[in-house]
């Protein structure tokens, strides 16, 4: 009878295992990245609590999310709004935080959230002793805008 009850306990432990894993698999493949995948249209920049006024060339700036790399597409105002389009750089994430590895091999780390349609990035630096935090809105962008 112990011999019943131990190998029941065996069989709960490895279930219990199992679904672990199976979580865990399913964790993995639902990562944050598929939420990102796609385009990003700005919508407002606010450093230090202050909004910062977009003109129409800047609002059409986006960032392209791919599987394992982030394009930039920039609008230059004073360029005649002329598109300017970064090479792909590698990116990783967490649950809240984005890694970009930019143009000179330096990793730029950045908090992130997404709620419905909306993605909030945050950068906090730190120039000549003052700290500057920087939220930069862009919502996802459809086919026909």
């Amino acid at each position: 009878s112990s011999q019943k009850n131990r190998t029941f306990a065996l069989k709960i432990t490895f279930m219990r295992k199992l679904v672990g894993f199976v979580a865990l698999l399913a964790l993995g493949a639902c990562s944050k990245k598929p939420l990102l995948q796609g385009d990003w249209q700005i919508v407002s920049i606010i450093v230090n609590d202050r909004t910062q006024p977009l003109d129409d060339c800047t609002k059409k700036t986006y960032l392209s999310f791919g599987k394992d790399s982030i394009t930039y597409h920039t609008f230059v105002p004073f360029d005649n709004c002329k598109e300017n389009v970064s090479g792909s750089l590698p990116y990783t994430t967490t649950s809240d935080s984005i890694k970009v590895t930019n143009e000179l091999k330096r990793i730029e780390r950045s908090h992130y959230a997404i709620k419905g349609d909306t993605l909030t990035i945050t950068d906090a630096t730190e120039i000549k002793g003052q700290k500057i935090v920087s939220k930069v809105k862009l919502v996802r962008k459809t086919s026909d805008k």
